[in-house]
């Protein structure tokens, strides 16, 4: 596999690869909890997520969402969930679903650009947000090189398993475990 250093790179403004769109904002009166369906925030933690409800969704999951409020963080929803305000969603122009890979690609490919422009005094909104332009690999056609980020994301991905997998074998080999001395009665 090809790495970053090897590919071709393009920018492309986020409007040409997505569709940029608002939310519908479910009002928190109408929420009721202990459900399975996600209600995704503002908040650059957890993903966004504030807590689960059994409200039906009002977005489709597959897509990434941004906090268009302030800072602009990014995060990917892969099922379908309910929102708050100034959450913004990114669908590929094309209607396919972003997988997992791509979506964190494309997610640190936003972060990047994004890197302390944005905040309070000058939020991410939707004008910023489809003007605003990203480096991608691209294909030999221009286009953005998806199979490329997915294989790249995928290969990350198993790298640090492996590296999670050394590390939990050598803290479980350095544990001194004495057996319990029990005494028969």
């Amino acid at each position: 596999m090809k790495t970053l250093d090897q590919c071709k790179w393009r920018a492309f403004k986020i409007e040409d690869i997505f569709t940029i769109s608002g939310t519908i904002t479910t009002h928190p009166s109408l929420l009721t909890k202990k459900g399975n369906v996600p209600r995704i925030t503002c908040a650059a933690t957890n993903n966004g997520l504030d807590d689960f409800y059994s409200n039906p969704p009002t977005e489709k999951g597959g897509v990434l969402t941004i906090d268009s409020a302030t800072v602009g963080y990014v995060g990917y929803q892969a099922y379908d969930f309910l929102a708050t305000d100034h959450v913004e969603k990114l669908t590929l122009k094309d209607g396919r679903k972003l997988s997992r890979y791509v979506a964190l690609f494309i997610k640190m490919a936003i972060d990047k650009a994004c890197n302390g422009k944005y905040g309070y005094g000058y939020k991410f909104a939707q004008q910023r947000i489809r003007r605003q332009t990203l480096q991608l690999p691209i294909t030999a056609k221009g286009e953005p090189d998806w199979a490329f980020m997915e294989e790249y994301m995928k290969a990350k991905e198993y790298q640090l398993l492996m590296q999670y997998q050394k590390h939990i074998a050598q803290v479980i080999d350095n544990q001194q475990i004495t057996p319990p001395h029990h005494q028969l009665r």
